[in-house]
């Protein structure tokens, strides 16, 4: 089981994306996404009532991850597939226009302070991806303790003119069946559902789709005293910024590892990039142990890196 339980992760930075789920099911179904699946009691129920279609799980929270694949080995559940990524960007790279028929989110963190906005579901962008990525008709549906969180979110979609609302209720009993909702529910206290169906359709731009190959640069000459000061380097572009946040020498060899962090659209990724000498001159790559996803900004940080140290 230590083995065959872990099968249920999806890693996509090895796909070609959008990722072809038919391939990765070996059947066709209805695709159905959870954001936030925390301890996957509604996942794995929704899995077991509906046994043809096909779910997806996003959730950030690797402990999380590895005990929902314990459990589906365990209860030989085949129809759900999870990936260890921000909701946001899994739903809007991972899936092709039109394609998913409904997408759950269940007690997501409303990040109620001012400094924390920017990480709430309600900001610019996700929107936009469930108006791509629905099927016309396509449900979402979230429930919350938090009623102005709910309201905010039924605002944003209306604003796109793709969605109509089909639900609002206030719940004083359990609608989800999480452990979190029996203990709010048991205190006396109130959640709320929403449920907006799509009526119309507009795509929006990828950040990963295209060429995926492994960004590289090969310099003639490189200036090595300069690679040691581009710690703690911050570099914006259009699409974003990374930070240099150590650099690191081998011993054994003529090689530098930078330790990056990159963000862009809110979508942050850690990863290495690696300078080393060859006889033909130097190379500048992304570290091929880097988990890291081929975006606009993780390949300008390679670019970016073999401009500095080549000046």
């Amino acid at each position: 089981m230590a083995v065959q339980h872990l099968a249920y992760h999806i890693r996509a930075e090895y796909l070609d994306l959008p990722i072809d789920w038919g391939q990765i099911f070996k059947k066709q179904g209805n695709l159905i996404v959870e954001i936030g699946f925390g301890n996957g009691e509604f996942l794995l129920r929704k899995a077991k009532e509906q046994p043809f279609d096909l779910f997806v799980g996003f959730e950030t929270s690797l402990t999380s991850l590895v005990k929902i694949q314990k459990r589906l080995f365990a209860e030989g559940i085949d129809n759900v597939r999870v990936c260890l990524v921000d909701g946001r960007f899994g739903l809007r790279e991972f899936f092709n226009d039109l394609t998913v028929s409904t997408v759950y989110m269940n007690f997501p963190c409303p990040w109620p302070k001012k400094s924390h906005q920017s990480r709430r579901f309600t900001v610019a962008g996700f929107a936009d991806t469930l108006v791509a990525v629905l099927k016309l008709g396509g449900i979402f549906s979230m429930t919350s303790d938090v009623l102005w969180y709910v309201e905010d979110m039924r605002n944003v979609l209306l604003e796109t003119g793709c969605f109509e609302q089909r639900l609002f209720q206030t719940n004083k009993q359990i609608v989800v069946g999480t452990r979190y909702e029996r203990k709010w529910i048991n205190e006396g206290r109130e959640t709320y559902t929403l449920v907006m169906e799509k009526i119309k359709h507009k795509t929006i731009d990828r950040l990963t789709w295209g060429e995926q190959d492994m960004p590289h640069v090969h310099l003639k000459d490189a200036k090595e005293e300069k690679i040691p000061f581009l710690s703690d380097q911050v570099f914006k572009s259009p699409k974003g910024v990374f930070v240099v946040k150590g650099v690191y020498k081998k011993q054994s060899e003529e090689e530098y590892l930078l330790r990056i962090v990159s963000n862009e659209e809110n979508f942050q990724q850690r990863y290495f990039i690696s300078i080393r000498k060859e006889k033909d001159g130097w190379l500048v790559k992304l570290d091929p142990d880097a988990f890291a996803y081929r975006t606009p900004v993780v390949k300008y940080s390679v670019q970016k890196i073999a401009e500095v140290i080549s000046t």
